[in-house]
């Protein structure tokens, strides 16, 4: 069984950030570590992680540098074989790693799984909005001029 690192980078999402971990706590998939990555965040963010006890989680800390420094101090760190980026606002659903370990197992000629998104409010509550990634006929424009993934 493969291990998944799994990156958060966290600032200023003390509202969300302990259901977004508890999401990933939740997964079916269970081999996974879970880094925490404190990108100076001026809230209680931190303080909130501190408090949920897994062995699974490390918690990294730097001065503020922004989501992408943040997600690649957590590739530094990281241990696994596999990569899951979520934000510290964002939940997955139980089977979600399970899923993308099994889609990356079956198919070793692709480099990258990834999902639809789902959009919710502040409670949690569905806005039936989703964000659906085109999966067949990808160009280097569709790429370059749209996020794909």
């Amino acid at each position: 069984m493969k291990k998944v690192s799994v990156i958060i980078p966290v600032y200023k999402v003390e509202k969300y950030i302990a259901a977004t971990v508890e999401s990933v706590l939740a997964q079916t998939y269970k081999n996974f570590e879970l880094l925490l990555i404190d990108d100076g965040s001026p809230d209680n963010s931190i303080q909130i992680c501190q408090q949920i006890n897994d062995p699974r989680i490390k918690i990294i800390r730097q001065d503020n540098q922004g989501v992408s420094a943040a997600r690649n101090t957590g590739i530094r760190h990281a241990q696994g074989e596999y990569i899951a980026f979520l934000d510290g606002d964002d939940l997955w659903v139980p089977e979600k790693l399970e899923k993308h370990v099994l889609h990356q197992e079956t198919s070793p000629h692709v480099g990258v799984s990834f999902s639809y998104s789902a959009f919710i409010d502040e409670t949690g509550s569905p806005l039936g909005i989703y964000q659906i990634a085109k999966t067949k006929d990808i160009t280097t424009d569709y790429i370059m001029c749209r996020n794909p993934i």
